[in-house]
Parts: C-alpha cells; structure tokens; sequence
C-alpha cells in the first residue's frame, strides 16, 4: 500500500514537472516575440501618403473634439439630473433585457479572447515552418491591432473614473442637496462613484469601431449595435448619458487613431493614392488551419530556436500572406 502511494505520489510530481515546463517553455516563446514585434510596429517606416480618415483632418479632428465637450456638458447640465431613478421608471422586462446584454461591453468579454489569441499568434512565429510563423505574423498582426485599440483607451478611462469619483446615478438618489449628479469625490477609488466616463461605452465602442476597419462589410451591423449596448448603462442606472457619451467619443478616437498608426506602417491595412485606408487580404482558412496543431521544438527536446533576422515577429508585407 506505501508503495503503491509512493509510486503515485511520483507520478504526479512527474506530471506537474513537465507542465510547469511546457508553461515556462510557452512564456519563453511570448517573451521572444512580444518585444521585437512591438519594436517592428516602433520603427517601421511611415509610408506615404499618409493614411486620411474620410475628410478628417487634423484640424477638423480638433474641431470634432470641441463639439463633442460640449455636447458632453450640456448633457450633464440638462438631461443628466433626469436620469436619476429612470431604472425605477422603466417597464421590467426593459430592465431585464438591458442586464442581459450589458455585459458585452465588459472589457473582459473582448480582451480576455483577444489576448489568449495574440499570445497564442506571438508564441507561433517563433515556431514551425517559415510560411506557418508567417501565417501566424499575420493573425498576430490584426489581433494585436484590436488589442491595442480597445486595451489603452480602457485602462485610461478606468484610471480616469476612479480618480475623478464622480457619483454614479443609483448612487446620486441617497445623496442630499441640489444636483447630486454632479458629486465628484475625487480619489475615493468605489465603484458605486466611478460614473464618468463609461467604460462599458468606452469598450464597447472601441471595439465596434476597430472590427469595422478590419471588416467594412459588417461595419454598419456593428456600429449600430454598439448603441444598444451603451445605452443599457443609462437604463440600469449605472452611467448619465452625458457618461455614455463620453465613452463612446473616448474609444472611437483611440480606435481611430489606432487605425491611422497602423495604416501610416502599411501593417495590417494599406493605404491608397488617395489616401483612403482599406484593411489588407488576411490568410485564408486553410492557412489558418495550419496555426491549430503546431509543433513545439521544446517539446520533442529540442532547444528554442533563436530569434530570425532582426527578430521581427509582425512583418508588415509578410501580413497577407
């Protein structure tokens, strides 16, 4: 009987060894190729022209941002103090249905998937052969794209919220005095006082807007579903409008300037003569099947192999293969 228990006993220190190995040999590979990849996008040369947003200047861009502050403040003066209480208001089953899908513009929902993924991508392009670590450069490419347009503006706008501590509406109705919608506590880092601006709005837009550049043919399916989403932070009494707002202006700017930094490389979108910006071809779906079953060198007991020429992970022309 001791025996038998001594010999399971070494089996499982022998599995948990060669897990915590296989974990230690991944994060080597994600070490190898996160660092060269963010360094190609640094250094990669802007092409010319340069990339244009419709008629979107620099200027009308400044002018936009003008316009949109004071739609914001006029939100907050006039329609925000209507707010309060409007969840009390509602029928039910609006109630119901707006907490059902609110969780979709939960940060998580989009960036837990998409980071898995792009880890996933990275660790690739260090592996197999050339055309499967090109085939993975290529998805890395556009995942990483539509990280870093929803992931930066998210962190910002959650660090934002909390420092200014502005009083979310369910929590506005047990204040006393007048306007309690514009109770700012700063620094007190709660929830129930994190109001402006949403982050919900700011995620959900974020990512609306950065799938659209990638795919223009559903473009208008999910800009317009974004608004939905938004608006349940209003309804559920846990954003004003002029909150919402705000979000939503937050990340579709990040998500748009993310699109120019990347077209501006000629990495993951080109750029026409006219300037006009238009997502390149990715790999097929045969091609992608080849990233589903990859093989590890570390695993067959064969040493990592060192980074390629210059150690780029994401090629820019090697993006559509």
């Amino acid at each position: 009987m001791t025996g038998d228990r001594e010999a399971f006993g070494a089996d499982r220190s022998a599995e948990l060894t060669a897990a915590l190995r296989r974990v230690g040999e991944a994060a080597a590979l994600l070490l190898l190729s996160i660092a060269p990849g963010l360094t190609y996008l640094r250094d990669r040369r802007v092409g010319v022209p340069r990339p244009r947003l419709g008629l979107l200047g620099r200027w009308e861009a400044l002018a936009l941002g003008f316009l949109a502050a004071g739609v914001v403040a006029a939100l907050m003066l006039l329609v925000d103090p209507a707010t309060i209480g409007l969840r009390l208001r509602l029928p039910t089953w609006l109630v119901i249905f707006a907490d059902r899908i609110t969780d979709l513009g939960f940060s998580g929902v989009v960036l837990w998937p998409l980071g898995i993924g792009l880890a996933y991508a990275l660790m690739l392009t260090n592996t197999g052969d050339a055309v499967s670590r090109q085939i993975a450069a290529s998805v890395a490419a556009r995942l990483g794209f539509l990280f870093l347009a929803i992931a930066p503006v998210g962190l910002l706008v959650a660090i934002v919220k909390h420092t200014l501590g502005r009083a979310r509406p369910h929590a506005a109705m047990h204040i006393k005095g007048p306007n309690p919608e514009m109770t700012f506590d700063f620094l007190i880092w709660k929830s129930s006082f994190a109001s402006f601006p949403s982050g919900h709005s700011t995620t959900t837009f974020a990512a609306a807007v950065a799938f659209a550049a990638l795919f223009p043919r559903a473009r208008t399916i999910l800009l317009l579903a974004a608004f939905p989403v938004a608006a349940t932070r209003i309804v559920l009494s846990s954003h004003y409008p002029s909150d919402v707002v705000a979000g939503a202006v937050l990340g579709t700017a990040a998500a748009l300037w993310t699109v120019k930094l990347f077209a501006a490389r000629r990495v993951v979108f080109a750029v026409d003569a006219a300037g006009t910006i238009v997502p390149m071809a990715g790999p097929s779906a045969r091609r992608l099947a080849r990233l589903l079953a990859p093989v590890i060198p570390a695993r067959a007991g064969l040493p990592l192999p060192p980074p390629r020429d210059g150690g780029t992970a994401v090629p820019a022309e090697e993006a559509r293969p």
